[in-house]
């Protein structure tokens, strides 16, 4: 299964004059651990979607992973809104895929392969698409978006195609914290000091 990383956003509830991919946690661009995870993982190509509001984030990709660029490519989207780019990738891909925001770096190779594991193992049953949430009163970060109980992780599986999707919602208990706030980002970043969340836990 491929991937696809959104990371074409202007990411302004953060507050910065910064690029959101680019947002340095202990010192190493976010997008890069989503980048690397995928790379351990057993996702296939790695397609990252960036747009006119992510020029610095596509400059960075291109020159730290020219050598992987078999297996990372780039898309280029009008940046319009989260929506609207995912429609623009679609045509990229010709069976389900894997999406994930650039803003969870505490995200693990091993989460990713069951997430895989788990779509594959329910995709004959007319199942279109996975939404991976965690339950709220686990969820320790600022959630954006709560529905019924439940926080979107960031992290979907997708079919190639437009319009409502059958879905199923799959449930994980993982330390994965989207950043959209300063206080989302003291706490990544003291979670992997601590080694909680280390991008090298496989």
């Amino acid at each position: 299964m491929d991937g696809l990383i959104m990371a074409g956003g202007k990411g302004t509830r953060l507050g910065l004059n910064i690029e959101k991919p680019l947002l340095e946690i202990k010192g190493k661009p976010m997008i890069d651990y989503v980048i690397e995870t995928l790379l351990k993982s057993k996702v296939g190509t790695i397609y990252i979607a960036v747009s006119k509001n992510t020029r610095k984030t596509e400059h960075h990709i291109r020159e730290k992973y020219a050598l992987d660029g078999e297996r990372i490519k780039i898309i280029e989207t009008s940046g319009k809104n989260y929506i609207d780019d995912l429609n623009e990738c679609i045509k990229y891909f010709s069976g389900p895929f894997l999406v994930l925001s650039c803003d969870i770096p505490t995200i693990k190779p091993k989460t990713i392969n069951n997430i895989i594991n788990h779509y594959l193992s329910i995709k004959y049953d007319n199942i279109e698409s996975l939404c991976v949430a965690i339950k709220r009163e686990k969820y320790l970060g600022t959630p954006s978006i709560e529905i019924d109980g439940y926080i979107p992780a960031g992290i979907n599986v997708l079919s190639p195609i437009y319009g409502e999707q059958r879905e199923e919602i799959y449930i994980i208990d993982e330390l994965i914290i989207n950043v959209n706030t300063q206080g989302d980002k003291e706490l990544v970043e003291s979670l992997i000091s601590k080694g909680g969340c280390s991008e090298n836990i496989i």
